[in-house]
């Protein structure tokens, strides 16, 4: 039984794997600058690239997984909103057990802190006052102090290694229904997953 159970398991993370690279190539392929790409190789070859030879700024594998994951040549083609890039602010919420990154809009820096209070107080069931947070910062000082090409990835940059980055942001809370900074947020991870998958493909074949 502990076998069959083994095996069903398995076969369950091999479709999660398989579904997260299909989604990670139809974000790819839908974006600006795949399809940017491919009228930049129509024009100067007059012929139409092949979908399966394109790689997007985080897709090089085997030795350029350093570049990839720092997200220093990556740019999505998503584009976050004038909301977001006026507005967004992120904090750590610190509780007994854990610490988990919060995004938010906000009018300023103490509106941030009083809102982000109140929703995460509202969600754990405690007072306000009860409500850690650390590491308040806004859109324009995040941009300041990250290193992506996209600029607007770095947002989602936790920690840095010399000019790489060296962690992101992992199981955000989003304390805005901004469409754009979800999807951006998406799209990092997707195309992610996607380079982890054919890295992993590339190896086992070597």
């Amino acid at each position: 039984m502990a076998h069959a159970d083994l095996a069903v398991l398995g076969g369950v993370g091999m479709l999660a794997l398989a579904c997260l690279v299909v989604c990670s190539l139809y974000l790819y392929w839908s974006s600006e600058r795949y399809r940017a790409r491919q009228r930049q190789s129509v024009r100067q070859t007059g012929t139409k690239p092949s979908s399966g030879r394109q790689k997007s700024g985080a897709g090089q594998t085997a030795g350029k997984n350093n570049a990839v994951l720092s997200g220093v040549h990556v740019t999505m083609g998503t584009q976050l909103s004038h909301r977001c890039r006026t507005s967004l602010y992120r904090a750590v919420f610190s509780s007994a057990h854990s610490e988990s990154i919060v995004f938010l809009i906000a009018d300023s820096r103490e509106n941030a802190r009083h809102r982000a209070s109140g929703a995460l107080a509202a969600i754990h069931g405690i007072s306000a006052d009860k409500v850690w947070l650390s590491n308040l910062a806004s859109f324009k000082e995040l941009v300041d102090i990250g290193v992506s090409e996209d600029e607007e990835l770095r947002v989602f940059e936790l920690a840095w290694k010399d000019a790489n980055v060296s962690a992101w942001v992992e199981h955000p809370l989003f304390l805005t229904d901004d469409p754009s900074l979800l999807g951006k947020w998406a799209e990092l991870y997707a195309d992610l997953a996607r380079v982890l998958a054919v890295t992993a493909i590339d190896k086992a074949r070597h």
